[in-house]
């Protein structure tokens, strides 16, 4: 094949900073003769990597060799930042902290204003406006090639595809290479790159590589630990886990720094008390969720961290009666712990159910922090991983019946957080934190070769907490939920997509379903194909919920509102069922409907701090859902995040957590399954509203002699929204069965009980003395039912 034949033209370019002694060169039409190129190394794994950067979302990162990172805004389709040095990997999936990100250090190649990172489309002289579309990357031999379309006003699509490369030249300068391979561009249009400068760099008509060299420039170093913190209290409080679990003003899971700097006096007792306290763990002090021991925190971290808590103790004016009581407590006074309940009967199981049996998946060499689970149609489990790696696992020999070992195969790389996995015939969609992104295997090796964009047009922000959860393929289209930011300054508000469930189709368009979500981490398919989510406590949600997933329902996290909708605000929808923290929920997570034995048709779901797996008994009452939530298995090695069935009908269970509060037991990964063996557990299996009360089956018949009012305790309150974190039951009252009658057959007790109100919780404990016909004693005694209809 001939070579075309075009001048070679040298760039117009502005000298600044470390832009001195640059030569650049343009090659148009390279050979397909030419012999084929080296496969590169690269300096860390992965080396293309999605994530914020810099306080930018939808950002890739390329570390292409030691000397040369490139960035590119995928957010404005256009290339960041080119340097030499590296980046600061910071946050939740690096280093377990929540208030920072990642971030780049080292000096840049391009000066002010000189980088070439901006198309124009021009006809006769005038620029013509158009919207800049990324639409994913293809990795072969360790090369990538980022894809973008320039769209204009009349719909013509300008594509153009970019593989930018470290290299070398004879004087062994440093350089960045550009090959671009533009197509469909129409004639009369001029394609140019420009700098901010507005110097033209590269006219676009076809293939093209542009080449700029730069100065050597001296190692870099990272900037030295703690020189971006104010107070290097706040340093050692996110090298540990404190961030999880408290802020500086608000109560969360934990009391906030104020709260602790106003309850003790800063003095040398509180140190020594304080320091005791972190070093061992426990709780009692502010309620039932226990605090990790930090055993491995030197005294002097401690007190350096005390040193910063107490920075935020109010004035002594701002002090109320009761506040200052507390502050003139003695130091020295000891806090009496709970008593610890029986697991079932007031406390989290400690088992797997009766009625399944577990088997460990993961390995000592593969530890996954499971973000999403599917199967493809051959019977292989895909597993993305919510981690440094941001990986895409290929594991096989996992079915019933397979005797090869367990046999694990990363495919991909690199993904921002991927928190939702689907596979549709045979297709693989993964969720990532600002991209719905389909993963493509072009040559049947088993790597993923293409990452394309699905949807990326929702809105986002820096902030660590607008996380995207979940995907859900039904009736030909995704489904997935968006977490509201956490970290907003008083004069933002949240971006309209926050806290809403989506509804994409194939071609990347989304409508909003719901709103007022807060960290809707799970979304599946129940009964009657209905959608359902869960949320976590929080800001204006005083407990945490299962949803149905109603189109333009409310659901009550107010920070979603419109300044419009806050002055007249809408009524929040009730969830179908809620959870109470601490006691059957923490962190709720996928919900998947029910296959097996007597249970078959309720719902389940995974707790990644509470633990375990829970049941929902759903019913329709009055047009609306609403049931009972049951403890229903634990004994998982850490908390359960995603959950789907298997070809050979066990249900596989992925792990999840972090360092400090969003754990179960502090265990951060795990991949198992459990698989139904046929046994009978005896234990609630329904509990259904009755005009005046409710009739309770059981999976096995129970004793007639246990017919005793005074063995049934029950409780019912309400939950109001607030803007605190979390909140109290409120009109707690205890009720008193007043007739109770037992089937012929011995499964349902029907309860009469006076003073039921709707719009209630009704809580159910069972005496633990309670026995079936056989003997057998209850796997769990409690329920907790949502009445929100009461049936005529």
């Amino acid at each position: 094949m001939d070579t075309p034949r075009m001048a070679i033209t040298d760039f117009v370019k502005r000298v600044k900073g470390v832009l001195f002694g640059m030569a650049a060169v343009l090659i148009m039409g390279i050979s397909c003769n030419s012999e084929p190129e080296d496969i590169p190394s690269r300096p860390m794994d992965p080396w293309a990597f999605r994530s914020v950067l810099d306080k930018h979302p939808r950002m890739l990162t390329l570390a292409l060799d030691t000397a040369c990172f490139a960035a590119y805004d995928l957010g404005k389709g256009q290339l960041y930042k080119v340097w030499k040095g590296g980046v600061l990997r910071e946050g939740t999936v690096f280093t377990n902290k929540k208030n920072i990100q990642p971030s780049s250090w080292g000096t840049s190649y391009y000066g002010e204003d000189s980088l070439p990172n901006r198309w124009s489309v021009s006809k006769n002289g005038e620029k013509l406006p158009f919207e800049m579309q990324y639409k994913g990357y293809v990795l072969e031999d360790n090369r990538i090639t980022i894809r973008f379309e320039l769209v204009l006003e009349d719909g013509t699509r300008i594509k153009i595809n970019e593989r930018p490369e470290f290299v070398r030249n004879v004087q062994d300068q440093p350089g960045f290479e550009r090959s671009f391979a533009g197509s469909d561009i129409p004639a009369g249009l001029e394609v140019s790159l420009r700098s901010a400068n507005d110097n033209v760099q590269v006219t676009l008509s076809g293939d093209l590589l542009a080449a700029d060299y730069f100065q050597q420039l001296p190692e870099q170093s990272p900037p030295a630990i703690g020189d971006s913190y104010d107070h290097l209290g706040i340093l050692w409080m996110e090298n540990s886990d404190c961030y999880t679990c408290h802020e500086e003003k608000n109560a969360t899971v934990g009391p906030s720094f104020e709260q602790i700097a106003t309850r003790y006096p800063k003095n040398r007792e509180s140190y020594s008390l304080l320091t005791g306290k972190i070093k061992e763990g426990g709780n009692g002090v502010w309620g039932d969720t226990p605090m990790n021991p930090h055993p491995d925190l030197s005294t002097a971290e401690i007190k350096t961290m005390l040193d910063y808590i107490f920075t935020h103790k109010p004035k002594e004016s701002t002090l109320t009666r009761e506040s200052q009581a507390n502050v003139k407590k003695p130091a020295t006074e000891i806090e009496t712990e709970s008593p610890s309940p029986k697991p079932g009967h007031g406390a989290a199981l400690e088992g797997v159910h009766p009625s399944y049996d577990l088997t460990t998946l993961h390995t000592e060499s593969f530890q996954p922090r499971v973000g999403g689970l599917d199967f493809l149609p051959d019977g292989r489990l895909l597993v993305s991983t919510w981690d440094s790696i941001g990986g895409l696992y290929l594991v096989d020999n996992i079915l019933e019946g397979d005797r090869d070992p367990v046999s694990v195969k990363r495919i991909a790389a690199g993904l921002a957080e991927p928190l939702g996995l689907e596979v549709v015939d045979g297709e693989i969609f993964v969720l990532q934190k600002h991209e719905l992104t389909q993963l493509i295997d072009h040559d049947g090796d088993d790597v993923i070769d293409e990452y394309r964009v699905v949807c990326d047009e929702w809105g986002v922000r820096d902030d660590f907490h607008e996380f995207a959860f979940g995907l859900v393929y039904k009736e030909d289209h995704f489904y997935i939920t968006l977490s509201m930011a956490m970290r907003l300054m008083a004069n933002e508000r949240q971006l309209p997509d926050r806290g809403r469930t989506l509804k994409i189709d194939r071609d990347g368009h989304y409508e909003w379903v719901d709103y007022g979500l807060r960290t809707p981490n799970g979304i599946g398919v129940g009964m009657d194909e209905e959608l359902f989510v869960t949320d976590n406590q929080g800001q204006w949600l005083p407990a945490n919920k299962l949803i149905h997933v109603q189109k333009g329902a409310y659901n009550g996290m107010a920070w979603g509102l419109s300044a419009e909708q806050e002055l007249d605000p809408p009524a929040m929808v009730p969830p179908a069922i809620w959870l109470p923290d601490k006691e059957i929920g923490n962190s709720p997570s996928e919900p998947i409907l029910m296959k097996d034995g007597p249970y078959q048709g309720q719902l389940l779901h995974g707790d990644v701090t509470n633990g375990g797996i829970k049941r929902d008994f759903l019913e329709k009452v009055n047009g609306a859902y609403q049931g009972a939530v049951f403890r229903f298995s634990q004994g998982f090695t850490a908390g359960v995040n995603r959950l789907v069935w298997g070809p050979d009908g066990a249900l596989y269970v992925g792990e999840v957590g972090m360092v400090g509060g969003w754990s179960w037991k502090g265990n951060q990964y795990g991949l198992e399954k459990i698989m139904y063996n046929g046994d009978s557990t005896f234990e609630m299996l329904a509990i259904r509203a009755k005009p005046d009360g409710f009739e309770i089956e059981f999976t096995e018949p129970i004793a007639a002699e246990v017919l005793d009012p005074a063995l049934l305790e029950i409780q019912q309150w309400r939950y109001e929204p607030t803007a605190s974190y979390g909140g109290p039951k409120l009109d707690l009252t205890q009720l008193i069965p007043e007739s109770m009658q037992l089937s012929g057959d011995g499964k349902r007790l029907l309860v009469t009980i006076p003073g039921l109100l709707e719009k209630h919780v009704i809580y159910f404990k069972l005496s633990e003395d309670l026995k079936s016909q056989t003997g057998s004693s209850l796997w769990s005694s409690e329920a907790w039912y949502t009445l929100n209809n009461i049936p005529n």
